[in-house]
């Protein structure tokens, strides 16, 4: 039972994690949705564009493309259900790529200096050993 519930809260989580980029992306085009709902939409577009891959994959000659054809596949579903038009939903997705780069890159850096002070790094060469 308690499985259960965390896999809810994880479903949950996950769901507001992947929109909240989307929704940001959505607040810099000036487009109003919740972000429970960019969510959903944002997992049934890669739900839909992951069958999209998958079928286009098998077909010899063009399974080659398979992936851009997917990300169209994904715009279009992003288009539908947040009722946008698909170069918004091209810049939506790239903004939201971006926002999540730079979040990302901040995340790291700020641990990677904080983590540096636990490091226990061995210096090479002893100063007092080093001849000039």
């Amino acid at each position: 039972m308690i499985e259960t519930v965390f896999f809810g809260l994880f479903l949950l989580l996950a769901i507001l994690s992947s929109g909240f980029f989307l929704w940001i992306g959505l607040r810099l085009i000036g487009k109003q949705k919740g972000i429970f709902e960019v969510g959903l939409a944002n997992l049934a577009a890669g739900i839909f564009a992951f069958i999209v891959l998958i079928i286009i994959a098998v077909i010899p000659l063009i399974g080659i493309v398979s992936p851009i054809v997917s990300y169209f596949a994904y715009l279009y579903a992003l288009k539908t259900v947040l009722d946008i038009s698909m170069l918004e939903a091209f810049a939506v997705s790239i903004i939201s790529s971006l926002v999540f780069f730079l979040t990302a890159i901040l995340i790291s850096a700020f641990l990677g200096i904080w983590l540096l002070k636990y490091a226990m790094i061995k210096p090479v060469l002893k100063p007092e050993l080093m001849h000039f």
